[in-house]
């Protein structure tokens, strides 16, 4: 009964994390979908244009992030793909004059 209970608790997280792995059909089509490449496009402009202008330039089409799950799930992803912020490790030697840890 123990080694059942035992083989049940570390099978049944197994199990369930393999819904991360798998994508769905629905995942996969609106991955193709026009929409999706568009925002992943404009995110990951919005992304570099953080990184090199001080304003933060956002590049996005208000109206179809709105209305389209496709555009705002594609944007999402191109914005945090692109982020050089947070993709880029901190370096401990890049400390300012105050002492903190420059970006």
């Amino acid at each position: 009964m123990r080694f059942l209970r035992a083989a049940l608790c570390l099978a049944l997280p197994l199990l369930l994390s393999g819904c991360i792995f798998f994508e769905t059909k629905a995942d996969r089509a609106m991955r193709n979908d026009p929409n999706f490449q568009q925002g992943y496009d404009d995110g990951c402009a919005s992304a570099n244009a953080r990184g090199s202008n001080y304003r933060g330039d956002t590049v996005r089409d208000d109206n179809l992030y709105q209305n389209s799950r496709p555009y705002r799930a594609g944007w999402g992803q191109g914005a945090t793909a692109c982020n050089t912020r947070l993709n880029t490790p901190a370096n401990p030697n890049n400390v300012g004059a105050d002492g903190r840890t420059l970006p």
